[in-house]
């Protein structure tokens, strides 16, 4: 096996002849849009144009008008050398694994953004960024949902909603892996009826049948406080017809662990950043 995947390394790198080089995929609907696409080797572009939608230093996204249609560029960037050589070799990108996984969902009935194209830059052979392109939502974020009371009761149609999609998710063997509520899109409908769109679906799995601790240790990742955790959890097993007091202890218990893990690697990671500051500053003996 080492063979094979070395032989296949050695084998990309020479058919590029290690020079820069683009890979895209496109989808046919959206062809008309290739020009965009050729641009993207200029990385000067995405850097000067659209409008900045969010950016946390390692991957950046943007909106775009180009040919009429209202896109949305999503660049991975900031990737390890390790993972290079595993996108490069034999391993999906993560914009290939949105595009394909955006497919996938829509075929299955989940909303999520259209995808467009996938452009994959590489230098040398070695995967130095991808772009997955999508159509543009004006669907509102629920970020807000932090903010929740039980004194907030217009609040409740859109979370008993929120709930029931979730548990469609769930039933059709759907992990999201990071399904916090800033990954979750929606909008009311004119018939009063609410549509929910999943976004950042790059790390999605997808499975024949989730156990109950598989669903509530998804639910323990939506950014929540603990009384709108409580009460999704209740709805949850409400509607599942699961053992309501079973599933809150549960539940509470993965939400726990969850948030102590986030704490430990933020700390981890703000250790780690201020030691490579003060290395690079001089105040640690190199």
């Amino acid at each position: 096996m080492g063979h094979l995947w070395l032989g296949q390394f050695i084998y990309f790198c020479l058919k590029t002849k290690f020079r820069q080089t683009m890979r895209k995929l496109i989808n046919p609907k959206y062809s008309h849009l290739s020009g965009l696409f050729d641009v993207l080797m200029n990385t000067d572009y995405f850097e000067s144009e659209g409008i900045l939608l969010y950016d946390v230093g390692r991957n950046v996204i943007k909106r775009f008008q180009w040919e009429g249609e209202d896109l949305v560029i999503k660049r991975f960037g900031h990737i390890t050398f390790f993972n290079r050589l595993m996108y490069s070799t034999v391993r999906k990108s993560k914009a290939m694994r949105a595009y394909k996984n955006a497919s996938r969902l829509r075929a299955m009935g989940i909303s999520t953004p259209e995808e467009i194209a996938v452009i994959e830059i590489f230098s040398h052979g070695i995967l130095t960024e991808s772009y997955f392109v999508s159509a543009y939502t004006s669907n509102s974020s629920l970020s807000y949902l932090w903010e929740f009371t039980y004194e907030k009761k217009e609040w409740f149609p859109l979370l008993d909603s929120l709930v029931a999609w979730i548990a469609e998710i769930h039933d059709k063997g759907i992990l999201h892996q990071d399904l916090n509520v800033g990954n979750i899109l929606y909008q009311e409908q004119h018939d009063g009826s609410i549509n929910f769109q999943l976004i950042d679906i790059n790390r999605m799995k997808f499975r024949t049948n989730l156990s109950v601790e598989e669903r509530l240790k998804e639910l323990s990742r939506l950014s929540t406080n603990l009384d709108l955790h409580l009460y999704l959890l209740r709805k949850y097993a409400e509607l599942m017809k699961y053992d309501g007091n079973q599933i809150e202890t549960k539940g509470c218990f993965y939400k726990i662990m969850f948030e102590y893990r986030q704490t430990i690697k933020r700390k981890i990671k703000g250790y780690l950043s201020s030691s490579f500051k003060r290395y690079c500053n001089g105040e640690i003996p190199r």
